[in-house]
């Protein structure tokens, strides 16, 4: 049994072109990881490689059951993780190494309910809804960052449909004669104007 990951040749490349390829492979790379520690005897690279290929095809295809597994037993890892820490920390007879091993028990302990909530988000996704902003207020001030400030001067001020020429109001406040199209209409005399005027 070989401990070497088999690498077959494509066409038009180079042994050393399909090792690269081969090392880029990440399917190839957990393989590597995995066989090195042992951890169940030893497994031939290249079937974990395989058999890593088959699980990312069934996640692309849809199937989320590895994965979905994979989270309950890490979950239970981690929880199995945290009672031993625990219980070593409420054991320990000083003070640091009982503060030490209570502070991995509980991080061991989040980490299992972070697992846990990445697998509800897995099996319900959250739905995502997209608004549009909407400014409701009087005055509303909106500051991206520091806005350099304008150089050149716009050639029309805002206010231009109030004006007839720059410079020049439209309104004069002057009183105006009755116009041809309704001539019953005129402008209001002496007599009935207002005797303070509004500034």
């Amino acid at each position: 049994m070989s401990d070497a990951l088999e690498v077959k040749l494509a066409k038009d490349e180079t042994e050393g072109q399909a090792l690269a390829r081969a090392c880029l492979v990440p399917e190839n790379l957990s393989a590597a990881v995995i066989t090195s520690s042992n951890m169940l005897g030893k497994a031939p690279i290249t079937e974990v490689a395989r058999e890593l290929k088959r699980q990312t095809a069934a996640i692309n295809s849809g199937d989320m059951t590895r994965a979905e597994n994979m989270l309950v037993a890490q979950a239970h890892t981690l929880d199995v993780l945290f009672g031993q820490l625990a219980s070593r920390g409420m054991a320990a007879k000083h003070l640091d190494t009982m503060d030490g091993l209570l502070r991995l028990a509980l991080k061991a302990q989040n980490q299992s309910r972070a697992t846990l909530q990445t697998l509800v988000e897995l099996k319900t996704p959250k739905q995502v809804a997209f608004v549009k902003q909407a400014n409701i207020g009087n005055q509303v001030q909106v500051n991206n960052g520091n806005a350099p400030a304008r150089t050149r001067k716009t050639e029309k001020p805002q206010n231009e449909l109030l004006e007839a020429e720059h410079g020049e109001r439209l309104d004069t406040r002057e009183a105006g004669t009755a116009g041809g199209a309704d001539p019953a209409m005129a402008t209001v005399g002496g007599k009935h104007r207002a005797a303070k005027r509004r500034g």
